[in-house]
């Protein structure tokens, strides 16, 4: 793990570099080379575990003291503890947000201001950070990747002989811990040393304007936002330089330092707006009830393949013809359709897409919810789960958090009289203990199962990305519930269960064919959605809406089937609930039809075709603008 080994380098040399995120999967050491650092610096080290709670971290009233002298005095947090030195977290990924964002904000600020349990201080510290995480345990916000300043990848070895040089160290140690240590001291000496010189050294190292521009171009390439990346790119290369034993920075500093500040924070380019088709949506209608065959000669297929297709037998189109004029659409379906198959189809789905990491942004109004899961964190109100923080109890409560208790009657011991008590605590002291948990949530899947979604073998890649997001949801426990729409109707598939081998059942199941009434399969996910809230209104569920956005069916008589879609997506939109559509459309002509069905709804929006390249699925809030 070289690259690991040498961000962890420029961390210790140069504290203004951001600190560090090492990210790698489970067994790979990153968190015994973390930790290995603490040879390295003769500065304080102090860990903080994910179970941390806000007094520990941040200080609070010493109550020993005010027992004893009636006065109020802080006893410093593990915050203050690291003045000076390196702050380590190990899965930092499974930390409260709220904590994270706090460490973050103070390293950032070099300081905080304590209000808490009648204190008022301004508290001035320095450190860096150094942590390590798991990505199977989940991820972090961008604003949280972003106020890391240097991030490296602890990759697996696979080399034969790396692995057993690996196994003779581990073994080595086991057997002669002290030995081991001895062997290896001189190297050690000698890279605290390395670092020591470096960090003098850094405060003559000189940046010059070639640089800063390079530094720039670097940053504008890589599309970042913000200007973290500029500062934190040039701070790497000057610890880059100061190890090298330089007095400036060279343009191959800048091209190291970029392979650890730029990779978390890379964007793609902004996709130029599309113009406007000039095919008004009739003609796009006439066009999907041509036969498929005829839709492929026109367009370029988007798929790859790595051998050729086999022969098919002629099909007509899935498409439900016109009312009207049926005698000529039975001809029609003789001639395009000899052997009488059946207008629906069934596909397999693509087990060979490739999912990124999902996350889900959290409901602002942290209400308690209740039931179980490993997704999300909420608050609850039963006396389970994490006991993160306290606070004064609204009405009578049995879950008493003892230690606020007793912080809040420590002060006034000397007043009141005893009574034989050690400590006299009245109503007005009791503190009530505020519990985090985790919980699942609910996916509701509403799917186009119309004919046009069966055309190039779309539905086989959206039932493949329905199939991971629904492998992703059994190992956080989330329930699950799926409406489907075609022809004239829509239906709800399945009811929302704990089952999701039962779910991957009915989509492996689900036919296509028909229409495409895309207002009444929203219309009925509202439905699914009432019903959710009469249970339990505290609940957050997450719709996904997977569709080509191609409304040829409309709500009723007379109305327009794409204009009754959008009024049904604004409706859904004022629910805020985190949305996210996955637009199937494909083909030399697009009508963004989906796309403005996202931005109706305040949805996050994903191509299928282009899923596979975004590096997080991020399914947000936001309430659509009327």
């Amino acid at each position: 793990m070289e690259k690991a080994k040498e961000a962890i380098l420029l961390t210790l040399v140069n504290p203004f570099a951001g600190g560090l995120l090492l990210s790698g999967e489970k067994g790979t050491g990153k968190s015994t080379l973390v930790r290995s650092a603490r040879e390295l610096v003769d500065s304080p080290w102090v860990e903080i575990p994910i179970s941390i709670t806000e007094d520990r971290l941040f200080g609070s009233i010493d109550t020993e003291e005010a027992i004893r002298s009636g006065h109020k005095k802080l006893l410093p947090g593990l915050i203050d503890e690291a003045d000076q030195g390196i702050i380590y977290i190990d899965d930092v990924n499974l930390l409260r947000d709220d904590l994270l964002s706090a460490v973050l904000n103070i390293r950032e600020a070099g300081g905080y201001r304590l209000e808490r349990d009648g204190l008022s201080e301004q508290r001035n510290t320095s450190f860096t950070v150094l942590s390590v995480m798991n990505p199977e345990s989940g991820t972090l916000s961008a604003s949280s990747l972003d106020r890391f300043g240097l991030f490296a990848q602890a990759d697996p070895s696979y080399d034969d002989e790396t692995r057993l040089e690996i196994i003779r160290r581990v073994l080595a140690f086991e057997k002669d811990g002290i030995a081991f240590r001895a062997h290896w001291q001189k190297e050690t000496d000698a890279l605290r040393q390395k670092i020591r010189d470096a960090r003098k050294a850094l405060s003559s190292v000189e940046v010059s304007s070639a640089m800063i521009q390079l530094a720039a171009v670097y940053t504008l390439k890589a599309h970042v936002a913000g200007h973290r990346a500029d500062i934190y790119l040039i701070e790497a290369a000057r610890a880059e330089a100061a190890l090298e034993g330089r007095k400036y920075i060279l343009p191959k500093d800048l091209e190291k330092a970029a392979e650890f500040v730029l990779p978390h924070r890379m964007r793609k380019a902004e996709e130029a707006e599309e113009p406007e088709p000039q095919e008004e949506p009739q003609q796009e209608q006439q066009q999907e009830e041509e036969p498929p065959q005829q839709q492929e000669q026109q367009q370029p297929s988007d798929n790859e393949f790595s051998h050729p297709p086999e022969a098919q037998p002629p099909q007509m189109n899935t498409e439900d013809a016109e009312d009207g004029n049926q005698e000529q659409n039975q001809d029609n379906a003789r001639l395009s359709n000899p052997r009488g198959e059946s207008r629906e189809r069934i596909d397999a789905a693509d087990l060979h897409v490739n999912l990124p990491p999902m996350w889900i942004e959290p409901s602002k109004d942290r209400k308690p919810k209740k039931g179980s899961g490993k997704r999300s964190l909420t608050m609850t109100d039963l006396m389970q789960g994490r006991y993160v923080r306290a606070e004064i109890p609204k009405s009578k409560t049995s879950d008493i958090a003892f230690d606020a208790t007793l912080r809040a009657a420590a002060p006034y011991q000397k007043a009141r009289p005893s009574n034989g008590c050690a400590v006299v605590i009245r109503k007005d002291d009791l503190r009530s203990k505020v519990r985090e948990k985790r919980t699942g949530n609910i996916f509701l899947f509403v799917v186009d199962a119309s004919g046009s979604m069966g055309a190039r073998e779309r539905m086989k890649t959206v039932k493949g990305v329905i199939f991971k997001i629904l492998l992703d949801a059994y190992q956080k426990r989330d329930r699950v519930g799926m409406v489907a729409f075609r022809k004239n109707q829509a239906e709800v598939l399945l009811p929302v269960t704990r089952s999701v081998d039962f779910a991957q059942k009915k989509l492996a199941s689900m036919p296509t064919g028909g229409k495409t009434p895309l207002a009444k399969g929203l219309l009925k996910a509202e439905d699914v959605l009432d019903m959710l809230y009469r249970q339990d209104a505290n609940q957050d569920p997450v719709m996904i809406l997977i569709t080509d956005g191609r409304a040829t069916s409309p709500l009723n008589k007379g109305t327009n089937p794409v204009t009754d879609a959008l009024e049904e997506a604004k409706r859904i939109g004022r629910r805020n609930i985190p949305v996210a559509v996955i637009d199937t459309e494909s083909g030399f002509i697009k009508l963004g039809l989906a796309k403005k069905l996202a931005k109706a709804m305040g949805a996050s929006y994903f191509q299928v075709d282009k899923i596979s390249e975004d590096q997080l699925l991020h399914i947000w809030r936001t309430a659509a603008n009327m």
